[in-house]
């Protein structure tokens, strides 16, 4: 709960997914498809 301010999220769980620079790529609240996380490596 301590990040939620920073990275301006409210509910959990939440999924953020940033690149090798730490910019966010994309987020997701509850479920996730693993599928977008494998895709998103490449």
């Amino acid at each position: 709960m301590e990040l939620a301010p920073v990275y301006n999220f409210e509910f959990t769980p939440t999924f953020i997914f940033f690149d090798a620079q730490g910019n966010e790529v994309w987020r997701t609240v509850g479920t996730f498809d693993p599928q977008k996380v494998r895709d998103s490596l490449k």
